[in-house]
């Protein structure tokens, strides 16, 4: 699990945020819930995170699919510009789960980021589910050890921030982002290469360069409620 604190006094923000990945036993938990349909047993993970949000007044749970997902500070990203939207009453989404969707998608089309990353029953037939806890208070390992104990889960090692050429082109295609755009952020970096394949750069530099233009797509979408006021 990554655990990671922010402080931002400029805007008088602090929170704490948690990434975990966990396996999960399909069976036994459909036994223990009693459920006669295995697709039900989304519905039996959406009523733990009601449950250990109502405990912990002021946290946030939001399952969701890495599919799409860079790293974790895309991740991180994602949850700065979903408070400072809430803190300044520019918020998309009257919910801040579906808010935190929408930013890691980088579109304002609920259906959208909740297509992209929200959680499927695919992803809970896998056995492997992907989370991430926010909270004012440092309360995120109480919160994470809730939701182990209710779902009778196991942690598993986050495999979140493995690279590779293949997940590279995934997330740019989804993100719609060109390679010249890709070569334009690395040569504003010093890193120049005169083959215009982005694959004959080296695998950290295009994470690099692709993280700074998902982010920059967040910031245009922080602006696009502004503009629409």
């Amino acid at each position: 699990m990554i655990i990671k604190e922010f402080n931002i006094p400029d805007i008088k923000l602090k929170y704490f945020v948690g990434i975990n990945q966990v396996s999960i036993d399909l069976t036994k938990l459909l036994d223990q819930n009693k459920l006669e349909n295995q697709a039900q047993v989304l519905d039996v993970i959406f009523d733990v995170i009601e449950k250990v949000q109502n405990t912990f007044k002021g946290s946030m749970i939001q399952f969701f699919s890495h599919e799409y997902v860079l790293d974790q500070s895309h991740i991180f990203n994602a949850f700065y510009y979903m408070e400072k939207a809430f803190l300044n009453n520019l918020n998309i989404s009257n919910k801040k789960n579906i808010e935190l969707l929408l930013y890691l998608a980088t579109n304002r089309q609920i259906k959208i980021g909740i297509e992209a990353f929200g959680i499927k029953y695919l992803d809970v037939k896998k056995g492997e589910l992907l989370y991430c806890i926010i909270s004012r208070e440092n309360s995120v390992r109480e919160i994470n050890e809730e939701i182990l104990h209710l779902l009778q889960a196991k942690e598993l090692p986050l495999n979140l921030n493995n690279r590779s050429f293949d997940k590279f082109d995934r997330i740019k295609t989804f993100f719609e982002i060109t390679d010249n755009q890709i070569i334009t952020v690395l040569k504003s970096y010093g890193v120049s290469n005169i083959n215009k394949d982005p694959i004959s750069y080296k695998l950290e530099d295009l994470y690099v360069a692709l993280n700074d233009l998902i982010c920059e797509k967040m910031t245009l979408l922080s602006l696009e409620k502004i503009k629409l006021d």
